[in-house]
């Protein structure tokens, strides 16, 4: 029997590759998944530093990361862009 992915599945895998994109800007990553999936960010310069990243639906209905405090970052389409704004703002 094939498996059916989750949304949370999917949110999972998102998050699972901007983990990547984001190691190698040199960011610590870990996705935690005990409710909604997350992704928690650490800047290795300064580990003061740190964010809370989760993949949801924009207006749309297209997946997009999303600051934890609920502001947009990015489609999951753009994830170097993605990559690119959570750098910044950790630096």
């Amino acid at each position: 029997m094939a498996h059916t992915l989750t949304k949370e599945d999917i949110d999972v895998a998102h998050l699972d590759d901007l983990a990547r994109a984001l190691s190698r800007h040199g960011h610590l990553t870990m996705i935690v998944t005990d409710g909604v999936p997350r992704l928690t960010v650490l800047n290795r310069a300064e580990p003061d530093r740190y964010a809370t990243v989760i993949c949801e639906r924009g207006p749309g209905g297209e997946p997009w990361f999303w600051w934890s405090w609920a502001d947009r970052i990015a489609p999951v389409a753009d994830l170097d862009h993605a990559a690119t704004v959570i750098d910044r703002s950790l630096r």
